[in-house]
């Protein structure tokens, strides 16, 4: 056997050529970001109200969506977003909100600061996101908010999750943090409930460095987030309602504006993405493509009804019972030694994380809360024990090459994993081609 027939972790060729890293995100800024920057500095580095930047990048992120929402209100991270639009949907003692068991946690962590409570429900297997049965089975009395993820850039059921939200009464949140352009049935996400949130950290499509912008078509839910998060000029001159407006001077005692050098860079990174997704939609169809006949490994299901937008990584399931029953991290670790860039998704259960799973808030010592217990085999127990992160590429054609030696490098698995399974059983025995 030649070294290119054998698996890299038993001494063969790699099938990936291209050094790491695969995925260099975000892209270098061009010379008119850096112009706009330069000219920023010497202009207004702090803006108190939403002038310059920081107006322009709202009215620029609603023209986004389409028109389907009213008010545009920006913060300095998308938690930050995430907690003032939790306080205006009116999150606070007593208050249950019910999210997604599988997501990032800081999608619903905010909650806590406002002492309301976290029920956690199941994921679609295919959405990746909020299973509308579970949702109507984890509501009670208490709840009043829904927290709806678009789970690495697929959109969720919101025909369904809105009928039952409408049925009880509820407030429904989308955080749309993984699906920039992302829509459903047509129309983009971030427009069907009543508040949404896009985060706008580093690793986005559309990125600020840091930052976060909540959107709403409710007057009250713009009023209270702004708030929240901005006092003197922003509340005197945006808040609607005049006895709200009466706090314009404190806000509310916090300051999470957003600064104004974010705001050019999530501008520039705005204006770039279409160009942006279409190359990532080429990238990831191809490789898709080229992994359909991979046996173990269950593809990215898209629904025909959904644009995934920016992506967030490119996630498929691994079949264990395929491959000889190799552990996921044998088979990440085959795979990096072909030179892949490949790991585990990085948000594990939120059931396992202690903020979630104790029965009192640290935020407020001696504060009880729900203590949540992993749900043993639940989809999200399944998704993350089996999923798979690989790059979002970006570049195409460039990229073409390389998704294709990614996809050659699962073959390759495929082909030897006889002597995978037999390395995995072990890990310690040197390699003899005989075997």
């Amino acid at each position: 056997m030649t070294t290119a027939e054998r698996l890299a972790l038993l001494g063969g060729a790699p099938a990936i050529e291209q050094p790491l890293p695969h995925e260099v995100w975000p892209p270098p800024a061009d010379r008119a970001e850096l112009s706009e920057l330069a000219e920023q500095r010497n202009t207004d580095i702090s803006i108190k109200g939403n002038s310059g930047p920081i107006g322009r990048l709202e009215a620029d992120f609603l023209a986004f969506l389409d028109g389907g929402a009213r008010f545009a209100v920006t913060f300095n991270s998308g938690t930050s977003a995430l907690l003032a639009a939790y306080f205006a949907l009116g999150v606070r003692d007593g208050v249950d909100v019910v999210g997604p068991a599988l997501t990032y946690h800081a999608a619903l962590s905010p909650v806590f600061a406002l002492r309301g409570d976290v029920v956690l429900a199941d994921i679609d297997p295919d959405t990746r996101g909020l299973d509308p049965k579970a949702l109507q089975a984890a509501i009670t009395e208490h709840t009043k908010v829904v927290t709806v993820v678009h789970q690495w850039g697929h959109p969720c059921d919101m025909d369904e999750i809105l009928r039952i939200a409408e049925r009880h009464g509820l407030r429904v949140l989308e955080d749309c943090s993984h699906a920039h352009g992302s829509r459903y049935k047509g129309r983009p996400v971030g427009t069907f409930g009543d508040a949404a949130v896009f985060s706008l950290q580093a690793n986005k499509a559309v990125y600020a460095g840091e930052g976060g912008i909540l959107v709403t078509s409710d007057p009250q839910v713009h009023d209270r987030a702004t708030l929240l998060g901005h006092y003197r000029d922003r509340s005197r001159d945006s808040v609607l309602d005049e006895d709200l407006r009466a706090h314009w001077v404190t806000g509310f005692g916090l300051k999470l504006r957003m600064s104004p050098f974010n705001a050019i860079v999530a501008r520039h990174a705005l204006a770039a993405f279409p160009a942006r997704k279409e190359a990532r939609h080429r990238c990831l169809r191809h490789l898709g493509e080229h992994l359909a006949d991979v046996d173990y490994l269950e593809p990215v299901h898209i629904a025909d009804h959904v644009d995934m937008g920016a992506w967030y990584g490119y996630k498929p399931l691994y079949r264990p019972e395929a491959l000889g029953g190799v552990p996921r991290s044998v088979l990440i670790e085959a795979l990096r030694a072909e030179g892949m860039e490949v790991g585990a998704p990085s948000g594990p259960r939120l059931s396992t994380l202690p903020l979630y799973a104790r029965p009192e808030n640290p935020l407020f010592p001696g504060t009880p809360k729900k203590g949540v217990a992993p749900q043993a085999g639940s989809h999200a127990e399944h998704v993350e024990r089996h999923a798979l992160s690989l790059p979002t590429f970006t570049d195409w054609p460039g990229d073409r090459t390389l998704i294709d030696q990614y996809a050659e490098a699962f073959r390759k698995i495929g082909r030897h994993r006889g002597a995978l399974a037999r390395y995995a059983a072990d890990p310690s025995h040197p390699f003899d081609p005989s075997r």
